[in-house]
């Protein structure tokens, strides 16, 4: 399964030992006093010396390794200052990126191990625009590629090296902004890091390079790829807090899968992924990361859909999120030592042992009807290894300790079973496929349909309590079910682009019953407790739109970035310009541009009076002087035009907190049957404090099935009593629609009543007024109830 807090193992070997280390030993280490360093490359010379190549704030340190336990700085070749520096080399010469500018640095390493070694700057013209600014780039068969340039979108600006010190333009890709990628032969993978995701490119016609495929990486900002040997498996990274290392099958590119995916040895503890390269070593391939706080880690890879981190260090004693730490680890030097620059401390020396990981992979399911059991938890006591099994049943770990353990299998709702003996060999499967003995589980079936009876497909169903998690998507027919399903006291939750949302929040399911059914009324409305197709895009550095629980950021006592989401819905998910783990201002806001959320297309061309709602937040404030010129705009388009809904700035009244909205469309732009909704914060020059949020998102027809019908203001139901400590009662004279609103507009309830019948509600409403807006063949009515 995908290692989200896996990595235990490492945990095992962290309390037996007590200290930062694994299959990892420090050499040793060298400080830059006024020099804080970037990423790290290497070299050797032809006399075997080795080199690291270590970018700093002030250009290229040459630093002779050849002794691992006594490195000495040999040269140093300035460049422009910038926290930012980049080194591949090809044949004899070194290429250095930077993003303070002077183009492409090329040192010529050919008169190692005399010094100075020369260099010179590269600064072709390339689309009108003269090359100065580059943040990475790699190397491959004689070509430079050269991601995040100040040309064009900056994207590759593809260099020919064939006369290593003097450069010629073959091509550009400028599709987009690359943060950075890997290539292969005459293929790129590159990473569209405010995109986040990754693309693969055609280059063998270097001047018109072409896109084939995209693949999202799992916390969208898709930082850094580096191929398997076989060119079969991708693997990324995320430069954001709590990311992963994330491995791809990306064998078929018009079916690209992700096989995988693991942290470092603090799971869940925020630490960010920065730059992984891929080693063979004795027939096995490895995966050599960096990560920043969390140091150097080495995962056997070998098996890309089992990830086993087999080895560690971290010299650094901060932990958690945010950019200290270990910038970049380079491990091709013939030595087999691994060169590592940490941004604030300095150059590291390591020795690493590349240790083979053991498996234990397996499936469990139900004794009864044969399906995979989700959340089993699978424990080796004796190394503290805890696994559990994903919604298939399914399960993969591993360790780098071979032996013979007990293995605990166990779940409410079944009885737990142990099994002796299981063998852990290394580089070996050990495969352990259990069926597990129902103590209390019960069949479970369930039916979506619309509000008119007819059935809803492809609606996503989540079901979970304190113990157990079900995920389901209804079929043709909108049904889905579960043999070997848990009873217990469950929330549901279930909704489809175009419906309203089912949210149950105590609904209990404890014996085999007729099948649940649920129905989902037509409406567009989005509390984003699912990803209903929501697309972002960027133009700014930072800050980009998220779909998370939000992490509250602060100015003194007053929140920048919401800390919460939109109370009275259904999950704690909202929209927030950036999601830092840190509580300070100004950490992940919008920076140098403007960041976008767009909705997907809805439809509302047959409503009789569309109205928007939604509630969104906007903070501004401090930063480089100068008026406060950021905003955030709220937009309608039709597909051909857009108008302007509302313009958010630093005067609102309502800064710093969920402002609750509502539009009537047609007032403000013509209505078709491919409307979007778009959300744009901008950070304008000079920069300041810029933070956003968005969340209930619902659309209202104010007059459904009515436009044409002569309304008479006079009452077709009866609600009582009123006022009421407990619940109210509706009756209907004819069959009405019933839409139920507080006092900010927020829809509490809807529902259709047939004539004469009765419905009683509010028995979960808070104290408070409330309007009931009651919709017949012949009247329209607003009646106000009290909650007491």
């Amino acid at each position: 399964m995908f290692k989200k807090l896996s990595l235990s193992f490492l945990f095992a070997v962290y309390v037996q030992f007590s200290f930062a280390q694994l299959n990892i030993t420090l050499q040793s280490h060298l400080a830059f006093p006024t020099k804080k360093l970037s990423n790290i490359g290497g070299f050797k010379d032809a006399s075997n010396n080795e080199y690291a190549l270590v970018g700093t704030s002030t250009g290229l340190s040459i630093v002779d390794v050849t002794n691992p336990t006594s490195p000495t700085i040999r040269q140093n070749v300035p460049g422009d200052v910038s926290d930012w520096r980049e080194v591949k080399t090809w044949g004899n010469y070194a290429y250095v990126t930077t993003e303070g500018g002077g183009g492409l640095c090329i040192i010529d390493l050919s008169v190692l191990p005399t010094f100075p070694a020369t260099y010179k700057f590269w600064e072709p013209t390339v689309l009108g625009d003269q090359l100065n600014t580059i943040h990475a780039l790699h190397i491959e068969n004689g070509f430079a590629y050269l991601y995040g340039s100040n040309i064009g979108e900056g994207g590759i600006v593809i260099a020919d090296l064939t006369d290593p010190w003097n450069p010629t333009v073959a091509g550009v890709y400028d599709t987009r902004y690359v943060h950075d990628g890997y290539v292969r032969n005459d293929t790129v993978y590159a990473c569209h890091i405010f995109d986040g995701f990754f693309s693969i490119i055609d280059v063998i016609n270097k001047a018109t390079p072409v896109e084939h495929a995209q693949q999202e990486t799992p916390n969208k900002f898709s930082h850094n790829s580096w191929l398997s040997e076989s060119s079969q498996y991708l693997f990324t990274t995320d430069e954001v807090d709590n990311t992963y290392l994330t491995a791809y099958d990306v064998s078929d590119i018009t079916n690209i899968r992700e096989v995988d995916r693991i942290q470092s040895q603090h799971p869940g503890e925020q630490a960010i992924v920065h730059n992984t390269h891929i080693v063979k070593k004795v027939g096995r391939e490895y995966a050599v990361t960096s990560w920043y706080k969390d140091g150097v880690v080495i995962t056997d890879v070998t098996r890309p859909q089992n990830l086993v981190n087999v080895g560690y260090i971290d010299e650094n004693p901060l932990s958690g999120g945010g950019f200290d730490g270990i910038w970049g680890v380079y491990p091709y030097l013939p030595s087999g030592n691994l060169v590592c620059s940490d941004i604030n401390e300095g150059l590291y020396v390591y020795a690493p042992t590349y240790v083979p990981a053991c498996y234990l992979e397996g499936n469990i399911t139900d004794n009864v009807c044969g399906t995979g059991v989700n959340r089993v938890k699978i424990e080796i006591n004796a190394i503290a290894l805890v696994d559990s099994t994903n919604f298939n049943g399914e399960f993969k770990t591993g360790t780098t300790l071979p032996g013979t353990y007990s293995v605990s299998i166990s779940k409410p709702g079944y009885v737990t079973q142990v099994i002796t003996n299981v063998v852990l060999t290394a580089t070996q499967v050990t495969t352990l496929n259990i069926q597990l003995v129902a103590s209390g589980t019960i069949a479970f079936a369930g039916n979506i349909e619309d509000n008119d009876g007819n059935k809803v497909a492809g609606v996503p169903v989540i079901i979970s309590s304190a113990n157990n998690d079900y995920s389901f998507t209804s079929n043709s027919n909108g049904d889905f079910s579960k043999c070997g399903f848990v009873g217990d006291n469950y929330s549901v939750q279930a909704t489809k682009w175009g419906y309203d949302m089912l949210c149950l929040t105590s609904y209990t399911i404890n014996s085999t019953a007729p099948t649940h059914n649920f129905t989902l009324a037509k409406k567009y409305k989005d509390d984003f407790t699912f990803n209903l197709g929501w697309t972002t895009s960027a133009t700014a550095s930072a800050g980009f739109w998220t779909r998370a629980i939000p992490n509250g950021t602060f100015d003194g006592g007053t929140p920048s970035n919401p800390g919460n989401d939109v109370g009275n819905d259904c999950s704690n998910m909202a929209f927030v310009t950036g999601n830092t783990n840190s509580t300070s201002i100004g950490e992940d806001d919008v920076d140098n541009g403007n960041v976008t959320l767009t909705s997907p297309i809805f439809d509302v061309s047959q409503y009789g009076e569309a109205e928007v709602y939604y509630s969104r937040w906007f903070y501004n404030c401090c930063g480089n002087g100068g008026p406060f010129n950021d905003s955030l705009a709220v937009k309608i388009n039709n597909g051909t035009e857009t108008v302007t809904l509302e313009r958010v700035t630093e005067s609102d009244l309502e800064l710093a907190t969920w402002a609750d909205k509502s539009f009537i469309l047609k007032d403000y732009i013509t209505i078709t049957p491919t409307m979007k909704l778009i959300i744009t914060a901008y950070d304008a020059t000079p920069g300041h404090i810029v933070e956003a949020g968005f969340d209930n998102f619902f659309i209202n027809d104010n007059h459904p099935e009515l436009a044409s019908i002569k309304k008479e203001n006079k009452n077709n139901s009866l609600i009582y009593p009123n006022p009421s400590a407990q619940n109210f009662t509706l009756q209907a004279v004819e069959k009405t629609l019933v839409q139920i609103v507080d006092v900010q507009g927020r829809v509490k309830e809807e529902f259709t009543i047939n004539a004469n019948e009765q419905k009683t509600f509010g028995s979960n409403y808070a104290k408070g007024i409330y309007f009931v807006k009651t919709i017949s063949a012949n009247n329209i009515n607003t009646q106000k109830v009290v909650k007491q």
